[in-house]
């Protein structure tokens, strides 16, 4: 469903609750900081850049202004409860792969928020030029992977031992990938 509020791209149901989803914007910032605060690390630890704090979630700011990232926030009474984004690649042969990444919040897991998450990313992925979107996640984030299994994404890699967290811990990284062309039709199978 679209809004005619200015900055929001839809209004989505999510566990009877609604949702907005918006581009992130730099006055986000301190809204998406409070929110990866809230969360656990290992919620966190795909990512290149730590927005737990300030200096990262500026860095975000300073990508989505340059065009590098694109950002979805998930909304809902005034909170930021998840995102999408989209990196491309800045690597000129590899311009057309993105890589996607998606948290949602835990009273907001395991009902839809991640599935509208990741298609309002598909479509932004698509105004960017992305053919390809590439998703990560350790091994033990089984919730994920069903979810992007179902949302049409294929295994492409398990590479043992690749992520290392703050404690030392290592843990497998699947790599998962999806046509961008393709995901609109995986999509509507499962609306």
């Amino acid at each position: 469903m679209t809004t005619g509020k200015p900055g929001v791209l839809r209004t989505v149901q999510a566990g009877g609750r609604s949702v907005e989803l918006r581009y992130m914007e730099p006055g986000d910032a301190t809204a998406l900081l409070a929110f990866a605060r809230s969360l656990q690390p290992h919620d966190l630890l795909f990512l290149a850049t730590d927005i737990t704090e300030v200096e990262g979630v500026n860095t975000w700011v300073d990508d989505i202004l340059y065009g590098q990232v694109a950002v979805i926030l998930a909304v809902a009474y005034g909170a930021v409860v998840g995102f999408s984004s989209v990196v491309r690649s800045p690597t000129r042969w590899m311009r057309h792969i993105g890589e996607l990444r998606v948290v949602v919040g835990e009273a907001f897991r395991g009902v839809g928020l991640g599935r509208h998450l990741t298609a309002e990313a598909f479509r932004i992925a698509a105004d960017m030029g992305v053919t390809r979107m590439v998703a990560q996640m350790t091994m033990d984030q089984l919730a994920a992977i069903r979810t992007f299994r179902r949302l049409g994404f294929t295994p492409m890699a398990l590479l043992p031992g690749h992520v290392v967290d703050e404690d030392g811990r290592s843990y497998d990284l699947m790599l998962m990938h999806q046509e961008v062309a393709s995901f609109a039709e995986t999509l509507s199978h499962l609306e």
